[in-house]
């Protein structure tokens, strides 16, 4: 399981800090330790404790509203931990409870020494440069709760894929078995070549659809086919099974689950999404 966390080391947007005087913030309120807040939603619910993985929804930008960093409606889970310095960061989360949304200002130089860990400031940040955070709170959970609802999620939308397929074979009147890895094989065109074997290189065209039909990649449009060795895991699990099966000269479509593409996702594939590939076998070496 690959938990994702919210890194505060998103340094490279950080260094765009420009600093400037004080400045007051009209309806803020300032805690002991200096932090200053606004609560925008408070819910009386309990409150975060170090330890605790909450999934938060944040926006952070200089106090010279540089954005720094939007989420833009997703959320990611992270750890609360002690602070590391008055007013910090941790200290801040630890207002909140689930449902809450709060601004947060906190220093820039101790937030990047501290709590981001750079090794050195920026020569433009200065005691005056602030960070202010704008973030919303969606859950608190210990780290097994958080393990056992990606897991959940991975599991529906695994259930989800199989529906997809189903549904797609359906609305384009194809009719096919699965493997028992779930590789639905379908050829559209019979070669009279040679079958491939695993240990053999092969040379193919494809061209990788999602199933609403957007195209994501293709070697017809580079006019140049992919040689591999099949069976060696040189390409996904959907290509080393479904290319065993066919001639040279055979057209197929290979349609097939994430856990034979690219699972959690990769580059512009989100995660757990079933793909559609074209491959025609053009040779064997």
């Amino acid at each position: 399981m690959k938990t994702k966390f919210l890194s505060f080391c998103l340094i490279g947007s950080l260094l765009i800090l420009m600093s400037c005087g004080n400045r007051e913030y009209p309806g803020y309120s300032e805690a002991k330790s200096g932090l200053i807040y606004k609560i925008h939603q408070d819910n009386k619910m309990p409150k975060a404790q170090p330890g605790d993985y909450l999934t938060v929804e944040m926006t952070y930008l200089t106090n010279e509203d540089s954005l720094l960093f939007d989420a833009k409606g997703q959320t990611f889970p992270m750890q609360l931990e002690k602070p590391v310095f008055a007013g910090d960061i941790n200290e801040a989360l630890a207002m909140m409870g689930v449902g809450d949304s709060t601004t947060f200002v906190i220093r820039a130089d101790s937030f990047l020494l501290k709590n981001a860990k750079v090794l050195q400031l920026p020569t433009f940040v200065n005691a005056n440069s602030k960070v202010i955070f704008h973030v919303k709170l969606h859950n608190i959970q210990t780290l097994e709760e958080l393990q056992k609802e990606e897991e959940q999620m991975i599991e529906n939308a695994r259930n989800n894929e199989v529906l997809m397929i189903q549904q797609y074979l359906a609305d384009n009147n194809l009719s096919a078995q699965p493997t028992e890895t779930g590789l639905y094989f379908i050829r559209t065109v019979s070669g009279k070549g040679p079958q491939a074997h695993k240990g053999k290189k092969v040379v193919v065209h494809y061209t990788g659809k999602f199933l609403n039909g957007q195209k994501f990649d293709s070697s017809l449009d580079r006019n140049r086919p992919v040689e591999f060795t099949l069976g060696q895991g040189e390409v996904i699990g959907g290509w080393d099974e479904g290319i065993t099966m066919m001639n040279v000269g055979d057209e197929v479509l290979l349609i097939f689950p994430s856990p034979l593409g690219y699972g959690e996702g990769r580059g512009d594939i989100p995660p757990f999404t079933p793909l559609l590939f074209e491959v025609k076998l053009i040779n064997i070496k």
